[in-house]
Formats: structure tokens, sequence, C-alpha cells
């Protein structure tokens, strides 16, 4: 696929809490060994890791290359926002973190030695949609996979390390965490009101206002948070973003709609509406969490989510 047939594997052996540390040791290179597969493998070491080796090769390698993604989610979005050039990148992917939504919805098996071997069979390039979001109070801006929010959602991501979670990574529930803290985080949650600004594919605006704001979440991907579907009809390659928002409601109400989302009966929600965009700017008159691919980066007001239609190469 590309002319030395090299792979770079850029591998997180702490992802999924350390959990399938061994999977790149005992099952993945062995199997890279047993095939005479030219490799070079890169081991992350802390957050950020993954983002500094993909800007590396980048800048060390002219032309074509494969990268392959053995982590979690996150893992998958540092390499992202590591790359300089998505023209000459093709992306495999080896979920070996605690939630793996990006996996699952994208049908790539949950065994690390089937995605590895779909891998270096060929498979075919799927062109993915890519996400942004732009932070204008600083003027930065993130690219992500699945999912971007403010709110509610990011807020559940920002709990979601600590104990419980190395718990549950133990018994195999690890994705049950960001179900858990919602939940938690609900009865309280401070909401608020703002503009939304939505644009379709043919750049026209709409303009929507809201109150009592518990999240806006744009969706690339049906799944967030341990498969919970929050816009079960999203798809990445058609050019925009599924927009997932609840609003209007009382704490209390929010609490029980949670049920009716998990069992993704979204028509039964009321507050809860998903809007098909290109883009949505938000304003809102108090900063709430932000999230992309479940890493936060604090309290925010001024945000624009948008669909980058088709930058990625993914391998499957």
């Amino acid at each position: 696929m590309n002319k030395d047939n090299t792979y770079y594997f850029i591998v997180n052996g702490n992802a999924g809490a350390g959990r399938k540390k061994n999977i790149w040791k005992y099952v993945l290179k062995p199997e890279l060994i047993r095939r005479g597969v030219h490799y070079h493998e890169y081991e992350c070491s802390y957050p950020g890791h993954a983002t500094k080796i993909a800007g590396q090769l980048m800048i060390e390698h002219a032309g074509e290359l494969i990268l392959v993604v053995v982590g979690g989610d996150g893992t998958f979005n540092e390499v992202l926002n590591g790359i300089s050039d998505y023209t000459r990148v093709i992306l495999g992917y080896i979920p070996a973190g605690s939630a793996n939504d990006l996996g699952y919805s994208l049908g790539i098996s949950a065994d690390p030695l089937r995605a590895l071997k779909r891998i270096l069979d060929g498979g075919r390039i799927y062109e993915m949609d890519l996400g942004k979001t732009t932070f204008h109070q600083d003027r930065t801006s993130r690219y992500f996979a699945i999912s971007s929010g403010i709110g509610l959602d990011a807020e559940a991501c920002r709990h979601a390390g600590g104990r419980l979670k190395a718990v549950l990574n133990r018994i195999h529930l690890g994705k049950l965490i960001y179900m858990i803290n919602t939940v938690r985080l609900v009865l309280s949650y401070p909401t608020t009101d703002g503009k939304l600004v939505f644009m379709n594919e043919r750049g026209q605006l709409t303009e929507r206002r809201v109150h009592r704001l518990f999240f806006v979440a744009g969706m690339n991907q049906p799944f967030e948070g341990g498969h919970l579907p929050m816009a079960s009809g999203a798809k990445s390659n058609d050019g925009k973003l599924s927009f997932a928002m609840a609003y209007d409601l009382t704490n209390v109400k929010a609490l029980f709609s949670l049920a009716f989302l998990a069992l993704n009966m979204h028509e039964r929600i009321p507050g809860y509406e998903v809007v098909d965009a290109r883009a949505c700017h938000m304003m809102l008159k108090d900063n709430l969490e932000v999230h992309t691919d479940g890493e936060t980066f604090g309290g925010k007001w001024d945000i624009t989510i948008e669909c980058l239609p088709k930058k990625l190469q993914i391998l499957l």
C-alpha cells in the first residue's frame, strides 16, 4: 500500500487502564514476525505522546504512511491531532481501550488479532469524515473521529478516570463509567441558555435559541461514552454531523430521559433533538466543559463544531 510496505504502529500499553497492555507483546507482535512484515513500533509513555509521535513521523517521511493505532479512542484522537497532511496517511485501528466506540461504530473486530489480520490482508479504504472543534476564545482547534460536545456529556468524560474506572476495567465493564457519571451528575448539573447557529451543506444558516441546555454533541459516529446511541442515524461519510442536544428539561426529567436514550428510544425523549448539519456555532451564556473524543479541555462558551468531509483514509 506504500512504496516500502512498512507499517508504523503507535502503541498505548496503558489504554484501558493497562488491562490490555500485553496485547502488543504477546498477540500482535508475534503475528507480525510470523508474517515477516516490515514494521516500526512506537510506545506511548505519557498523555499527548501519540500526537508527538505522529507529528514526528510526518516530518521524517515525505511519502505515504500507514499508521496503525493500538489503543483506545483517546489514543486514536491524539494521533489524528499529530497528522499534518491527511492526504498521505492511511490509518489502521486496533481497539484496545475501555469504550472503543470508534471500533464499534466502524465494525472493527474487538479481537485484536482479527483486527490486525484485516489490516495486513488489505481490507478496504474507507473515506471517513473528520470533525473539527474550534475554540474561538483562544483561536485553537482540535480534530475528532467520534464526537465533540459541550455540556453534560463532556462533564461525564472529565470524571471518567479514577478508581471506579479501574475497577470496572478489571471486570470488563469499563465502558459503563460514562453512563454512571452522567447519572451521578445530571441531578445537580447547571444548565445554561444560548444561541446555536447551524449551517447546512449549501452554506445556509439556521439560528436556534435554547434554554436550560444540558449539552450539544456533534456526532460523527452513532455512539459515544461506551456505546451510548447519541445519534443512531449518524453516518461518518455523509459530509455532515448529527448534532444531538438536550434542553428545556428539569434535572429530574433529564435523569429519566437517560433510560430512553440508553434504549435508543430518542423519539420518546422530550427536549432531546438531533439536527444534521455541516457545522454548528454555539454561543452560550455560561462556560460549559468541552470534549473531543472524550478528551476534555475545560469550560468554554463560544465554539464551532464542524465536519470536514472525507478527510480520513481508514483501513477496514
